[in-house]
């Protein structure tokens, strides 16, 4: 029998991960988690219940569900739904989907979520609670550290570094050799060919910094 798992959120991106966790066939769903909405509790959502908010957590835990993965976007809320789990026993599941390519020399950290067609290659680091979204593809030597979403059809070249907590919008390009900061948004269909600093939204192409990210 496979172990159980709660999925923390319980909207879009909660979708794909249930969708990647049955396909993958590592976990059997417990149930969902919904801190916004708690008057969803008891509600069916993709094929599972959804429990109520993160006060569920030691309820499950006791009954012997071991496994969480975070499931929503928002960076720095991930980082600390996570923090929360562990503290409340928990440990953070991946879900990598069986179309993803996914290199033998890369890691890939704790509670990170890859989804279909994205691609990891060679000796890149991927941290913890980590989105690589649709067809994302991460070149050589990257580095993506915690908390990092990259949304469907980003393209990192080799040896980019993404600080943690930052968003790179869909369709965006990062040259390679470039750093990203921590807590930084990079808009949809930028082009990064300048490292960009921390706590900033760039945008355009080339990629630009217009006002501190708040």
């Amino acid at each position: 029998m496979a172990p159980k798992l709660i999925i923390w959120g319980a909207s879009g991106h909660a979708r794909v991960v249930a969708d990647i966790v049955r396909t993958a066939g590592t976990y059997e769903i417990a149930g969902f988690l919904d801190d916004q909405h708690p008057q969803r509790a008891g509600e069916m959502f993709e094929g599972a219940p959804i429990l109520g908010g993160r006060d569920c957590l030691a309820v499950e835990h006791d009954r012997g569900v071991a496994n969480v993965i975070i499931a929503f976007g928002h960076c720095q809320a991930r980082l600390e739904a996570a923090r929360f789990a562990v503290q409340c026993g928990f440990a953070l599941a991946k879900a990598i989907h069986p179309s993803a390519v996914i290199a033998a020399g890369a890691r890939i950290g704790a509670g990170t979520v890859v989804v279909a067609n994205a691609v990891v290659n060679p000796a890149s680091v991927i941290g913890e609670n980590v989105i690589v979204n649709t067809s994302a593809s991460v070149d050589h030597d990257c580095i993506l550290e915690d908390g990092v979403h990259l949304s469907p059809g980003v393209r990192l070249a080799g040896n980019v570094r993404i600080g943690a907590a930052s968003w790179i919008g869909i369709g965006a390009t990062v040259i390679d050799g470039r750093t990203v900061g921590s807590n930084t948004i990079v808009g949809a269909g930028a082009v990064v060919i300048d490292d960009v600093p921390s706590g900033v939204v760039a945008v355009g192409v080339p990629a630009r910094v217009i006002r501190r990210n708040e």
